[in-house]
């Protein structure tokens, strides 16, 4: 019960509001999120991101989603993990070595369970979908398709700045789904976590692909980082530089800063 009372949740999808022609910036607890949803005058006319918050006494879970035909496939699996969310609280509030080898197995448990390969199956589209889960002094991630997941240092050293995951372009959840081929293409990794300040970035890949984007890697990602009074700031100039841009894709952002 403390656990529960403790843990905070908030989602997301672009169908509840899609920020067309508006930057939008808000923090939810500790986690702030940045929408751009797409430039009208340059084709935009509906978004289908998603993105989703859990946190606990140590820890979050971020999970991010870009969908393609419709925002159906990305609020389908923002829903199945709400729907399973009690279980996450349970496995994440263990000590940190259980908690990361547990949300593993419960994720590709979920993931590969004929349920939800059956639904996901019904659904209009299809979604990448990045998960990332701090624990204590860890970052685990999962990654299906071409989200992208940052993990920007304080120091003024462009090398530092890493990009976490691999991003793949044929990957998708929903009705195409990579885990009804034989064998899925997916990519999952844990770090641990420098002493002192880290900030994690999760982006859709609209960040990366609007026209002439500098944001294509984790380098420059850093000058901007470095250039910043603050994440909130950070965040704020990568949007209203894609929306200066005429960036007709949508883009979200999700970032927080965690001290080792």
């Amino acid at each position: 019960m403390e656990a529960l009372e403790q843990m905070y949740s908030y989602s997301w999808n672009g169908e509840m509001k899609s920020y067309l022609d508006q930057v939008d910036l808000h923090r939810y607890q500790h986690i702030w999120i940045g929408r751009f949803g797409g430039s009208i005058a340059h084709g935009a006319y509906k978004n289908e991101d998603a993105c989703l918050i859990f946190t606990g006494s140590d820890w979050e879970l971020a999970a991010i989603m870009g969908a393609e035909h419709t925002v159906e496939s990305a609020a389908f699996i923002a829903d199945s993990l709400i729907l399973r969310q009690r279980k996450i609280i349970e496995t994440l509030e263990e000590d940190v070595s259980s908690a990361i080898k547990k949300i593993d197995s419960f994720l590709m448990s979920m993931f590969n369970s004929v349920r939800f390969r059956s639904t996901a199956a019904k659904v209009n589209g299809n979604s990448s979908c990045l998960i990332a889960v701090r624990k204590a002094g860890y970052l685990y991630w999962l990654s299906i398709g071409e989200n992208a997941l940052f993990h920007l240092s304080s120091i003024s050293d462009h090398s530092s700045s890493i990009q976490l995951n691999q991003q793949n372009r044929s990957s998708r959840i929903g009705a195409d789904n990579t885990f009804d081929q034989e064998v899925p293409a997916y990519n999952m990794g844990i770090i641990p976590l420098a002493d002192g300040s880290n900030h994690i970035l999760l982006s859709t890949i609209g960040l990366q692909c609007f026209p002439v984007s500098p944001y294509k890697n984790a380098s420059r990602l850093q000058r901007a980082f470095n250039k910043s009074e603050s994440a909130p700031h950070f965040l704020q100039t990568l949007l209203r530089n894609a929306q200066a841009a005429g960036a007709a894709e949508s883009i979200t952002l999700m970032c927080w800063e965690i001290h080792i």
